[in-house]
């Protein structure tokens, strides 16, 4: 073992500048490609392909195409209304897509053609989401009382408002069956997201639901999209299809030594004893809480490809492919931490080392996953060796029915972690946070108002308060961009710092946040709305010089028919209420900026609402 590891800081010496263990968080699937219908069987008139799709929330099947290609229509009327099927023919798959419903509309994604996930216009019910709204899986029939049965609603209701895009992502598993043509395994939906919140986990689903193109259950069917229930219009869909060919592991051993402590890279280890083993767990272990384990055996690669490994550990790891260094994640690791690397690889049998330091007693679970060409991720240790936390009771905060309720938490922006904000929860159903720090809105919400657990289960180490429903963020950075022509600089250590000063409440517990810069004040209220999902807010800027404001950013910007702004790609709705002002949409390397531009000292009031 001596010489191995001599081998592994060898090996490391021309690896540590170009590693990193974010470069993908797992492998992209194949698109769609949507310049036509080929990819699609022949089928009616109302299946088109169009460059955009607009659909005015307002008005009932109200959706329509603009010439161009990347986009999916469904634009039936009462004589074309067929259904859609793909040219694949799929078993277990992973899908994604983005979706856009009309409103009131109904469709659905029937996998193998057989089992329907939902596609329905469920933007603003407040009764508890059933199997019909979207990202319900629908019931089966009883052919003999035509009665409905099984199907799972969604978790909560995580829809948008009608011709906003939709991001849906599904991992389905089809039925399973033996040499004879026998099922011994149910189509099962392990994973069902909308909008980026699990509705769906682990639905297993005993045969064809109803208005299935097909009776029977088969190994392969294709894709069906429905197409006789209401307008709808996807892009960006794409996939992976499973060829039910795993990375197998061979000719397996496990070596364990003492740990040497935090680093084990050219350390000379005390041998305890070697075996062979037929699967890679923790509890390989002979010494009870410290210890250090090395599997040596082969991946025998199904195909040539790039392959993404995920590695998860209490302690410290390192994966070794042939003489490739793959992933190093020594030192201190919770099992949550993920190190993520791909690796190219030729079919065929190839060594690999995988090293397991538990350095600490408490700290343990490991785990190896892999995801590859023609193959969706797989485990490759045993289901044992994962560590679960013990369960706790979730600590969830309430919003009061005659007061707003507000909570200091930190949040994840996807990319830092935000710790100056404030999260506002209201009887209405509609949440906010507001960064103090930048003084922007950074994200809303509807439903349930915070789960607290992070912040106040043993520790609270994370901090951070969770949204309890599906939630619309918005861009970083201080919505005031510049003063008499100098730039906001959202740092409290300089003196031209955006500055938060106080906030006050009103009789309903909402809060007037009060900020400063540059000589000018601001003043910024939001207040939810009881009719629909929105959220006003009212901005107003008093200044002894000219400014601009952004109003709202993203990858693009539209102004509909309607005189309301479609924002970053049709995520979200913005409607002026201010009827003077006059915005203007600047571009700015990838993303379009919607700014107001003051030319002179004055007091002017930004009104507007957000619809999601």
């Amino acid at each position: 073992m001596r010489n191995l590891l001599l081998m592994v800081g060898v090996l490391m010496a021309g690896f540590s500048e170009s590693y990193s263990q974010e470069k993908a968080k797992r492998l992209p699937l194949t698109p769609l490609p949507l310049t036509d219908l080929s990819a699609f069987r022949p089928t009616t008139a109302n299946w088109k392909i169009v460059g955009n799709a607009f659909a005015d929330r307002q008005v009932e099947q109200a959706l329509e195409g603009f010439p161009g290609t990347g986009v999916l229509a469904n634009l039936s009327d009462p004589q074309n209304r067929g259904h859609l099927f793909t040219r694949f023919e799929h078993g277990d798959m992973e899908l994604e897509a983005d979706i856009m419903m009309a409103k009131n509309s109904n469709s659905g994604l029937y996998f193998q053609g057989r089992y329907e996930l939902q596609l329905q216009d469920s933007w603003g019910k407040r009764e508890k989401p059933k199997y019909g709204d979207l990202g319900g899986i629908y019931q089966r029939t009883d052919t003999v009382t035509n009665l409905g049965y099984e199907g799972s609603a969604p978790r909560i209701n995580a829809s948008k408002a009608p011709g906003l895009w939709q991001h849906i992502r599904v991992w389905f598993k089809a039925p399973k069956f033996d040499s004879q043509g026998k099922k011994i395994a149910n189509a099962r939906f392990v994973e069902v997201y909308v909008n980026g919140v699990l509705v769906q986990k682990d639905f297993e689903v005993s045969g064809p639901t109803r208005s299935g193109a097909f009776k029977d259950e088969k190994p392969l069917g294709p894709l069906m999209i429905q197409g006789n229930h209401g307008r709808v219009a996807l892009k960006a869909i794409a996939y992976k299809l499973d060829e039910g060919k795993p990375l197998a592991i061979s000719n397996l051993v496990v070596k364990e030594y003492k740990s040497p402590g935090e680093i084990f890279q050219n350390q000379s280890l005390v041998s305890v004893g070697e075996r062979k083993i037929d699967s890679i767990s923790y509890h390989s272990a002979s010494q009870k809480d410290i210890f250090l384990l090395a599997y040596q055996g082969q991946f025998n690669f199904p195909k040539t490809g790039t392959y993404l490994f995920k590695l998860q550990t209490g302690g410290g790891g390192l994966l070794i492919i042939d003489k490739d260094t793959v992933m190093l994640h020594d030192g201190v690791h919770g099992f949550e931490q993920e190190a993520i690397q791909t690796f190219a690889a030729k079919a065929g049998a190839v060594p690999f080392t995988l090293i397991y330091n538990k350095f600490i007693g408490w700290r343990q679970g490991l785990a190896l996953y892999v995801e590859g060409p023609g193959m969706t991720i797989q485990p490759l240790h045993a289901a044992g060796s994962v560590f679960h936390e013990p369960p706790v009771e979730p600590i969830l905060i309430d919003t009061d029915p005659q007061q707003a309720v507000l909570q200091r938490t930190f949040m994840d922006d996807g990319e830092t972690r935000r710790t100056h904000c404030l999260s506002i929860g209201t009887p209405e159903g509609i949440h906010f946070t507001v960064d103090l720090q930048e003084g922007r809105l950074f994200q809303v919400w509807s439903g349930g108002f915070l789960d607290a657990t992070p912040m106040w289960n043993r520790r609270g180490n994370q901090q951070i308060g969770i949204p309890l429903g599906m939630v619309q963020k918005f861009a970083a950075g201080t919505d005031l961009r510049s003063v008499a022509g100098k730039a906001v600089v959202p740092d409290w250590d300089q003196k031209s710092a955006f500055r938060f000063s106080e906030y006050t409440l009103d009789r309903s517990g909402l809060p007037t946040f009060q900020y400063t810069c540059l000589g000018v004040t601001i003043s910024d209220k939001l207040s939810p709305s009881a009719k629909e999902r929105s959220l006003n807010r009212k901005v107003t800027l008093t200044s002894k010089d000219g400014f601009q404001y952004r109003i709202a950013s993203g990858k693009s910007i539209e102004l509909l028919p309607d005189g309301s702004y479609a924002i970053d790609d049709k995520a979200y709705y913005l409607v002026l209420n201010s009827p003077n002002l006059k915005p203007t949409i600047h571009q700015t390397g990838n993303t379009q900026e919607l700014l107001f531009s003051a030319a002179k000292a004055g007091q002017y009031a930004i009104d507007y609402t957000l619809i999601w």
